[in-house]
């Protein structure tokens, strides 16, 4: 690897290949007149702590439409990194490496932005960053929204057979009230912020600072979507908010 430098710098990065099993061409969907994609794009361009915006794609339409809303997209991510088994450290790690053969300069912090939260604000994006620089001793920064019931409360089918999550629970210990166990918290896409050394060393580290915010709509499926749809004709017209 060549040698470069290291700005004190935040870039996002938002992954949005075109395979999708659960909704057809998912990221290009529309939330009333903007795509997943773009909205992911305007948000990070609205953020005044991020200074570059980045898609990572396999797909010429997703890259037209990053570009039509303001995205840097340089290249193509590569087939082996764009199927359903790809992580998000293979795909933040090839654009690094890719990155690195057209430019010496990488930012200090990666913040990942998955296309299936279109509801984010640019203002909680800045407040996790400047939380995350603030930090001692974490390695990476994800955001979580707290469970309507605590993870002991949920269940496997075994051989037709309800099983608790937890193996030292049984089914009457697992339907104790809530306030019965501690709380539980659900990762929910709406950010992850990675310091770009450790992706380049192939290590993230093992200390990860859970950023709570309210709960927020994750599209996986149809269902997600057509409530996302719903949320932004209803509740942002209703409340004469712009989305």
């Amino acid at each position: 690897m060549k040698n470069f430098t290291t700005r004190n710098d935040v870039w996002s990065l938002i992954p949005a290949r075109s395979g999708s099993k659960t909704i057809k061409k998912k990221n290009l969907q529309k939330i009333l007149n903007y795509s997943l994609v773009a909205c992911a794009v305007k948000v990070s361009k609205k953020s005044k702590l991020i200074s570059r915006t980045f898609v990572s794609t396999d797909s010429k339409k997703i890259k037209q439409e990053a570009l039509k809303f303001g995205a840097e997209v340089p290249f193509f991510r590569s087939k082996k990194n764009s199927g359903d088994l790809s992580t998000n450290y293979d795909v933040v790690l090839e654009f690094l490496d890719k990155i690195l053969q057209i430019q010496n300069a990488l930012p200090k912090f990666i913040m990942y932005l998955l296309p299936t939260s279109p509801f984010r604000e640019s203002k909680i994006l800045d407040r996790a960053i400047i939380k995350f620089k603030k930090l001692k001793g974490y390695d990476s920064l994800t955001s979580v929204d707290k469970m309507n019931e605590p993870v002991h409360k949920k269940f496997f089918i075994k051989n037709n057979q309800l099983k608790p999550v937890f193996s030292n629970l049984s089914i009457d210990d697992a339907n104790k009230p809530r306030q019965s166990f501690p709380s539980s918290y659900n990762f929910n896409g709406y950010l992850y912020i990675f310091k770009t050394k450790n992706i380049l060393k192939k290590n993230l580290g093992t200390k990860c600072f859970p950023f709570i915010i309210p709960r927020t709509i994750d599209i996986d499926d149809q269902f997600d979507l057509s409530f996302a749809r719903y949320a932004a004709k209803y509740l942002y017209k209703i409340n004469n908010k712009k989305f």
